[in-house]
């Protein structure tokens, strides 16, 4: 398995778990407010910001794997998947437009990765 390929393998899983963090930042902005006992017991918020510091060092891994031209642009693979998990379990609507940015994501990450791994 070369670099690029593990580098864009572990861009994903960040992307992943990008995704899933805003599932809980959203929950947990929802019951937010500024005093300092509610921001140390909102425990949906805690787990979001620590999902972002695990995609972090697994953003910083797949950049050291993996060429940045090629590796990088999978970060936005992160709203495709919020995108969809938002229509899924927050049961946000999706319009044709919507589809139509996820499809332009989807071939545009789809065609940098590709001419990254052929390279």
């Amino acid at each position: 398995m070369n670099n690029n390929l593990k580098g864009i393998i572990g861009m994903v899983i960040c992307t992943l778990l990008v995704a899933i963090g805003q599932f809980f930042l959203k929950r947990g902005v929802e019951i937010f407010n500024l005093s300092l006992i509610s921001i140390i017991t909102n425990y949906w918020l805690i787990i979001g910001l620590f999902m972002y510091f695990i995609a972090s060092i697994l953003l910083i891994k797949a950049l050291k794997l993996g060429d940045l031209s090629v590796v990088f642009p999978f970060v936005s693979l992160s709203y495709v998947w919020v995108a969809i998990g938002s229509m899924l379990i927050l049961s946000e609507v999706m319009t044709f437009i919507n589809w139509g940015g996820i499809l332009s994501i989807l071939l545009g990450v789809f065609l940098l990765g590709k001419g990254g791994l052929n390279a």
